[in-house]
């Protein structure tokens, strides 16, 4: 079943989750918010802007038709470190309550890392829906997992919403713990295409590339991190610590399996954070997030990119639907500043 959906609700959800492991890690950022600011291309009108305390918006450049981005930043007249508490003692309203299951994948686990994935009785159309998918847009999936889904249909001894909310959770767990064995075995080259019907398929895998690849940012000043993305599962960087961590959102109404993997690069003077979410179950293909905090005068400069892949700015109207979506992305993320502003002075 497809069912449209506003690009920038998935992306603000995506925004959120990247925020909160940014400020709950602590990182060396590797440059000075002076730099920051040229190689974001924050303009000096926007720089005087920012010591007033406003939130400002810079250009993040797209890299295709299926291609939505941008960046804000803020400055806080407050040390990077408390960022940090802010978030950890959970002053800022700062829980995703669309989040409804998350959890670490530690190395070498399986299946069992998914247990807390599951549909439940209110998301039994959903199952359903997985239970009778076919190619298209409705779902991100491989061939062979559409097949594994049809062979569960024809396995099912009761049609009941129970049996049918547990047996497709089951499957999705397996589909979740392949997909990252896969990219944790080959990185990019293990991502499968999602199959859309009439011989047509989504490449995730190139759509992240493309990601990647486009931040200046990363490439001029971090192009080790770039590198350790890109070439995943080559060794990372001195300093940097990656991870993998499995997200349940509702987007739209709809459970939404996310696989993330997360870059630190630590230090007591600043934060960056690398996070790819390079398997989404539905609604968008990927994402790739920049975020950061620098010192910055007699505070900390707040910076946060992202870049994301969707059929849905495509087609008839699309300049109009990238100038919406941008802007539907860049209103969401600065109610999120406000609030963690707010929280830092309370």
């Amino acid at each position: 079943m497809n069912r449209p959906f506003p690009p920038s609700i998935a992306f603000r959800k995506a925004w959120l989750a990247g925020f909160l492991l940014l400020a709950a890690s602590p990182v060396r950022a590797g440059l000075t918010a002076g730099q920051l600011i040229d190689q974001v291309g924050i303009s000096q009108a926007d720089v005087a802007r920012l010591q007033k305390g406003e939130i400002v918006s810079y250009s993040v450049v797209e890299t295709g038709s299926k291609s939505l981005a941008t960046g804000i930043a803020m400055y806080l007249k407050t040390a990077p470190a408390r960022i940090v508490e802010v978030v950890r003692r959970g002053e800022l309203a700062a829980r995703d309550p669309d989040v409804t299951a998350r959890g670490v994948v530690p190395s070498g686990a399986g299946v069992e890392a998914f247990a807390k994935f599951a549909y439940g009785r209110a998301q039994v159309d959903e199952a359903r829906d997985l239970l009778n998918v076919r190619p298209g847009s409705g779902f991100n999936l491989s061939a062979e997992e559409i097949a594994g889904f049809a062979a569960l249909k024809a396995s099912l001894a009761s049609d009941d919403d129970e049996t049918v909310a547990e047996a497709v959770s089951r499957q999705y767990r397996s589909v979740l713990a392949a997909r990252l064995r896969a990219y944790r075995s080959k990185g990019l080259a293990g991502m499968a295409a999602y199959e859309r019907g009439d011989g047509d398929k989504a490449d995730p895998a190139a759509e992240l590339t493309d990601a990647i690849r486009a931040s200046k940012l990363l490439g001029d000043r971090f192009p080790g991190l770039q590198k350790a993305l890109l070439g995943y599962p080559a060794e990372m960087p001195a300093g940097a610590e990656d991870s993998f961590i499995w997200l349940n959102r509702m987007v739209q109404g709809r459970p939404t399996p996310i696989l993330v993997h997360r870059i630190i690069h630590a230090g007591n003077d600043g934060a960056l954070l690398l996070q790819s979410a390079f398997y989404v179950g539905h609604s968008y293909d990927v994402s790739q997030t920049l975020a950061g905090t620098v010192p910055y005068l007699d505070g900390a400069l707040v910076f946060y990119s992202v870049r994301s892949s969707t059929d849905q700015v495509t087609g008839l109207g699309e300049a109009l639907k990238h100038s919406i979506g941008r802007g539907q992305m860049e209103k969401e993320m600065i109610e999120k500043f406000r609030a963690l502003k707010a929280s830092v002075k309370g």
